[in-house]
């Protein structure tokens, strides 16, 4: 079994609604071995956006990295997002395998205060 680190974003008016169907969904897929409850942060970055519904969820999975990082892909096209909608700052959804098997993926995002608080509310479950 792999365990990932799995950030959630949306910043769109049902954003809480989105994580948490989500979150459901990658229950179906994976054992959720730890959860953050959705929590919301100002956008970060150079673009101007709302603010973010945001979660972090801990997972076991069996499911090999490209597989899983495919489907949470399609994910994110089916809730709406484009290139063009990005470029816009609005993101009906971002999903996101942070850390694989102890290797962190994504430094940048590790940086950042949404990630730090989200970390901070990660609970064991």
């Amino acid at each position: 079994m792999t365990t990932a680190l799995i950030s959630l974003g949306a910043n769109t008016p049902d954003k809480h609604a989105t994580l948490t169907d989500t979150i459901e969904r990658i229950k179906e897929l994976a054992q959720v071995t730890a959860l953050t409850p959705v929590y919301e942060t100002p956008a970060e970055g150079s673009i101007a956006a709302a603010p973010y519904a945001n979660a972090l969820l801990q997972i076991s999975t069996n499911i090999d990295y490209h597989t899983l990082h495919d489907t949470f892909k399609e994910w994110e096209q089916a809730a709406g997002r484009t290139r063009e909608s990005k470029l816009q700052g609005i993101i009906p959804l971002d999903i996101d395998i942070i850390m694989w098997d102890g290797n962190i993926l994504k430094e940048r995002d590790m940086q950042m205060a949404y990630m730090q608080e989200g970390l901070q509310l990660l609970t064991h479950i």
